[in-house]
């Protein structure tokens, strides 16, 4: 069965050095520390062991289940990608490909943020609510890791 795909796009400024910021994003386990409590994320934990590069897999704990991820892409201080899964008995239905390209401005960072997914099987029929969930938690997240990094 084909899959039906989304596609989220963001740019925001955050006020920290470039370094800081893939800091914060690289650092999984953490993201329960300054991540935004009214969506869908529960918490991350590593199933494979630190230190955190391409190829480190996790799983992250969601209301909707379990997300069991990767780190594909590692570059410190300019790029970090992931891909993660959400299947219900041994049957996918929905992959997640965020990814955050960051650029030094003086002192801030410009993060560049792209989350591609795909919907499997019954999740295609709620692609429109899917999206919206989708374009919600992004926007989170991202709010989320600003208010982190500047203390606001």
């Amino acid at each position: 069965m084909a899959a039906s795909m989304l596609r989220f796009e963001s740019r925001t400024v955050i006020r920290r050095p470039a370094s800081e910021v893939f800091e914060r994003l690289a650092d999984l386990p953490g993201y329960r520390q300054w991540m935004h409590r009214d969506g869908v994320f529960a918490g991350t934990e590593l199933t494979s062991l630190p230190p955190i590069r391409a190829g480190t897999t996790y799983v992250d704990r969601t209301r909707m289940g379990r997300f069991v991820g990767e780190v594909t892409e590692y570059v410190p201080s300019t790029r970090i990608a992931f891909s993660e899964t959400l299947s219900w008995f041994g049957h996918p239905l929905t992959r997640a490909r965020p990814r955050y390209a960051l650029e030094s401005d003086g002192d801030s960072t410009v993060v560049h943020h792209v989350a591609e997914g795909e919907l499997y099987g019954p999740m295609r029929l709620l692609k429109p609510a899917a999206a919206w969930m989708a374009t919600r938690e992004r926007t989170h997240t991202l709010a989320s890791l600003k208010r982190s990094l500047e203390g606001e």
